[in-house]
């Protein structure tokens, strides 16, 4: 039975995740995507929505690595991977999607058993439920043991007996599994489905599920995915599953075959570039990478785009979702690589960050007051994370050279490099600025 207590708990929390998770065309993005894209960690709480339940190290729901592969997949090896190994009090692990009530909610994702108990029978690991206060799973995709190194995947609806595919899988193997939940008007006839793949994504649902069940009640609506890694929910005690490439959407399409694209609409302005008394830069490319919030602070990904005489750019990226904290990071051709204050979150595919605003915004206050706005500092001609006496070696040569275009060493933006641009990086010299990370 699962944990009631800890789900009343936490479900005040996570609708308000749902409230601010902004729904989108359904049609063309899918609902939730979960690539457990962070660095390998021994839980999954406090990422990326999750909330979670256990307090032993090794009984919490971990991210391991490397993720699981499934080519055609669009959650394939992205990120890194879960990892449940079904022990006594593990985590019970929620996160919460826009709210649906009519037609059809799918998920897919990519499964692994490595390995079935000796005292293993059947049960589960991820399932959906409803949405707010109530607690009403449904969707339970089920692993039935078979032999020590095959099993079978089996959906239920709700109540009643687990309906099982025809079909016997393999261990340390991946597959590609999609269940539904399709609402049907009149009591207690909406339908479960469920779909397993061993290779190849299919461009439309199939026709037939390998297994289906409409038994039991009938819910009002679906709004969160749950992750169990608890054997009282589950007969799979001891046995080690990965499942990893999550994707919720309300159409075969929208989550099986249409990335999520989230935005980044950033303001940001280079000190060389920028001219405080017209309050407009010259426009230029930069790439912003998002790092996790963790050391090493490895790059979760990047985006490249230009800012335009306001600062502004819009940065796309479609290997990371939502509700989970990232570094902002900019790189541009010759100013100082410079960090967010702190690790920012996307809500509704969207993240809305400006570092003009104060030099507080930018990590280490690493920022120059140019008139009203606040500027990285140009001059790291060579990018080794330093305005020295190297970048002014390279400037006054370029510059005895009459070097012009559009060349690392124009620190004004004026496709000239002469004495505008030394003079602006030998007083950063002198003040001896560098880049400053966590």
């Amino acid at each position: 039975m699962i944990k009631n207590n800890f789900i009343s708990k936490f479900k005040s929390l996570i609708v308000i995740s749902a409230i601010i998770f902004l729904c989108k065309d359904s049609n063309s993005q899918p609902l939730f995507v979960e690539n457990f894209n962070y660095s390998v960690r021994d839980s999954i709480e406090n990422n990326g929505g999750w909330f979670t339940f256990g307090s032993v190290t090794n009984k919490k729901i971990k991210v391991v690595s490397p993720g699981l592969s499934f080519t055609g997949y669009l959650g394939s090896a992205t990120g890194n991977t879960s990892h449940l190994s079904n022990l006594p009090e593990g985590d019970i692990a929620l996160n919460s999607f826009p709210q649906q009530s009519s037609g059809t909610v799918y998920m897919s994702f990519i499964l692994r058993v490595d390995s079935l108990s000796a005292t293993a029978t059947e049960g589960y690991n991820i399932c959906l439920d409803e949405a707010g206060g109530s607690t009403n799973l449904n969707s339970r995709v089920y692993i039935k043991k078979v032999s020590s190194s095959t099993f079978n995947i089996g959906i239920k609806k709700g109540s009643g007996t687990t309906k099982y595919a025809s079909t016997n899988y393999a261990k340390n193997t991946n597959y590609l599994v999609v269940c539904s939940y399709t609402f049907i008007a009149g009591v207690n006839n909406d339908i479960a489905k469920l779909y397993a793949s061993g290779s190849g994504v299919p461009a439309t649902e199939p026709a037939v599920p390998v297994a289906a069940d409409t038994s039991g009640s009938d819910i009002s609506n679906i709004g969160e995915v749950i992750l169990t890694n608890s054997f009282v929910q589950s007969g799979l005690q001891g046995s080690s599953v990965k499942i990893d490439g999550i994707r919720i959407g309300t159409s075969w399409a929208s989550t099986l075959l249409q990335q999520l694209n989230v935005n980044l609409d950033l303001k940001a302005l280079f000190q060389g570039f920028y001219n405080s008394s017209l309050n407009k830069m010259v426009k230029d490319t930069a790439r912003v990478y998002l790092r996790y919030n963790i050391s090493p602070y490895n790059i979760a990904d990047s985006s490249k785009a230009v800012l335009d005489s306001t600062g502004k750019g819009n940065f796309i990226f479609n290997r990371i979702g939502n509700l989970s904290p990232y570094f902002i990071v900019v790189k541009h051709r010759n100013s100082l690589v410079s960090w967010s204050k702190t690790a920012k979150t996307f809500y509704g595919n969207t993240l809305t960050y400006d570092f003009t605003i104060n030099s507080s915004l930018t990590y280490g206050n690493n920022a120059v007051l140019s008139g009203s706005k606040y500027c990285f500092y140009s001059g790291d001609i060579n990018q080794d994370g330093i305005i020295d006496a190297g970048d002014i070696s390279a400037i006054e040569n370029d510059a005895i050279n009459s070097v012009s275009g559009y060349v690392k060493s124009d620190i004004t933006g004026d496709n000239f490099v002469d004495a505008s641009d030394l003079s602006l990086v030998e007083n950063n010299v002198v003040l001896g600025v560098y880049v400053i990370t966590p």
